[in-house]
């Protein structure tokens, strides 16, 4: 999208969400770590926010809906004893098996979450167990558990969208609200159901329009599984003023399938796996290697399905990169001190993959100091 108007002065990075339902597996890992080492860097050249907030997530039917159908069938489980692996299997039979939940019951649900911020402990235990993946990854500072109230309320949201012509309302026939993509030679996209209960888009428009700004860029960061709902985000936030930019991800191909984590195939393979996997890597060089395989290898439209060998012989180059740091090698030069500022994208933000890729084409230059934090 070109854009146009003064400079932006404060990129905001505003990553899809996640909902606590399911293990991370290698297609979050690569948003993640590509929305970390964006952040990281390219803080080193201007200045940058990032969005995140669990109630995006939550106040979603996709997370309520799961949560109650566990409030019915597994009321006494001691859900602080699960692991992830376990709760995501529940996850992938809810959608699995027909099934109609009562839309009263998610509705109270939904308003608990969006509220008081309420998570069933399910969900609870998964933030836990993704907290400590994350800081071993060094992405903690990415604040997936932040929580706080949405910017907006639904009802102010839709009346700001209905006032700007940007809704198909049917709610007085007792039907859906939808938002009007065919404007922009996009498909229609139900906003809200029926039965009131919100779109994932929802609470993002909630939480991202209010903050709009004139010296503001938000960057929206997503899979291309979800392309056409980030092209008709990008243009509703382009009526209300606001500077945007996207960067779609390719999914990552587990077992020769790329789908979404709610039809599973994901065993083996998620962040918790990948972390309990034995080597004799240390945690810096853990980190580096992840990013190096998942930011440097599987570039932005990569096709490649996930390869632990490859991913191991990464953390093993991360590895000799570091000891070659520590030993204070001669060939490090003033390249290697500071080269964000080499790598900015058009829209102002350090591309990951050209950052990183620079670290795999110099595989006797250790990381500097600067270059190091960014990555471990």
């Amino acid at each position: 999208m070109q854009l146009t108007g003064a400079p932006a002065t404060e990129l905001v990075v505003a990553p899809v969400t996640i909902t606590p339902t399911k293990p991370l597996t290698p297609t979050h890992v690569k948003g993640l770590l590509w929305t970390d080492v964006l952040v990281k860097a390219s803080a080193r050249v201007g200045e940058v926010r990032l969005v995140w907030n669990n109630r995006m997530a939550t106040v979603t039917t996709q997370a309520t809906a799961f949560w109650h159908h566990l409030e019915l069938t597994e009321p006494h489980t001691d859900w602080s004893r699960e692991s992830e692996t376990a709760i995501g299997e529940r996850y992938v039979r809810f959608h699995g098996e027909p099934r109609t939940a009562g839309p009263e019951a998610v509705g109270v649900r939904l308003a608990r979450a969006d509220r008081d911020g309420w998570i069933h402990p399910a969900g609870v235990r998964m933030l836990q167990l993704w907290r400590d993946q994350l800081d071993l990854l060094g992405v903690g500072g990415l604040g997936l558990t932040t929580d706080r109230p949405l910017a907006t309320t639904a009802g102010t949201m839709l009346d700001t969208l209905a006032a700007r012509g940007l809704l198909i309302d049917h709610r007085r026939y007792g039907g859906p609200v939808h938002l009007d993509g065919p404007r922009w030679g996009l498909p229609l996209r139900r906003l809200v159901g029926a039965d009131g209960h919100p779109n994932y888009l929802l609470p993002i428009l909630r939480e991202l329009i209010p903050m709009i700004g004139p010296r503001r860029l938000f960057l929206l960061v997503h899979d291309d599984g979800i392309t056409a709902d980030y092209l008709l985000l990008e243009r509703v936030l382009a009526e209300f003023g606001a500077r945007t930019a996207r960067l779609s991800l390719s999914r990552v191909p587990v077992g020769g399938t790329a789908r979404s984590s709610r039809y599973g195939g994901w065993r083996g393979s998620t962040l918790g796996d990948l972390a309990a996997t034995s080597g004799s890597a240390d945690r810096a060089a853990y980190r580096l290697g992840m990013r190096l395989y998942f930011v440097g290898t599987l570039h932005r439209r990569s096709a490649q399905p996930f390869r632990m060998g490859l991913l191991r012989r990464c953390v093993g180059r991360a590895a000799r990169m570091l000891d070659g740091s520590a030993a204070g090698d001669a060939g490090q030069d003033r390249w290697a001190a500071d080269p964000p500022a080499r790598f900015r994208a058009p829209h102002g933000y350090v591309d990951p993959y050209r950052l990183t890729a620079s670290l795999l084409g110099r595989p006797r230059v250790p990381p500097a100091p600067e270059i190091r934090a960014i990555y471990t």
